[in-house]
């Protein structure tokens, strides 16, 4: 993880470890590559403004830069954002409902653009399916979960809708019940 270069908030950020400590986020100019520098601003005062600013500044262009969190905040976020990246693609395992993947399919579009996943879990409750679809690229996606033991077809309700996705999800049990979520016409 030495010497990254990213953009995020419309600052160019290098991400290095300092000796004996955690990596840092240093602001740079998008034009100069220059370090950015906080300055005294609404958000701090004489005293506190290296940590609490929200505006930095290129000695060379004398711009000024403005983030939405403090200095602090942001190098914070900077290195939690590239992390999230890294956690994305990890496997878990969830200890709290004692969930774990038995199987899994992936799936995507000859271009690429759309994807679906599905991963069977065993837990102590039974077996739960979760569905992912949605379009690469794009935060919003759906999440399914189909529970045979129970019979249960849901979605997560922070996700978009399955219907937003899919014309219609249909679930037939082992013992022919069905559920349907289906678009209205």
């Amino acid at each position: 993880m030495d010497n990254q270069y990213i953009t995020i908030d419309k600052i160019k950020w290098w991400i290095f470890n300092q000796t004996g400590s955690d990596r840092y986020a240093q602001p740079l100019c998008l034009i100069h590559n220059l370090r950015l520098r906080p300055i005294k601003d609404i958000y701090s005062n004489s005293y506190d403004y290296p940590v609490n600013s929200r505006t930095l500044k290129c000695e060379d262009c004398k711009s000024l830069h403005h983030i939405p969190r403090s200095i602090a905040e942001e190098r914070n976020y900077v290195i939690d954002k590239i992390d999230s990246k890294i956690f994305k693609g990890m496997r878990f395992i969830n200890f709290d409902n004692e969930a774990t993947p038995i199987a899994e399919v992936k799936k995507s579009t000859k271009d690429g653009k759309y994807f679906i996943t599905a991963t069977l879990f065993e837990s102590k409750v039974g077996k739960r399916l979760v569905v992912f679809a949605g379009e690469r690229g794009r935060n919003e996606k759906t999440e399914i979960f189909i529970e045979p033991d129970i019979k249960r077809l849901a979605f997560d309700q922070k996700d978009l809708h399955p219907t937003d996705v899919f014309t219609k999800v249909e679930v037939t049990f082992s013992d022919g019940s069905k559920a349907i979520m289906e678009k209205k016409k």
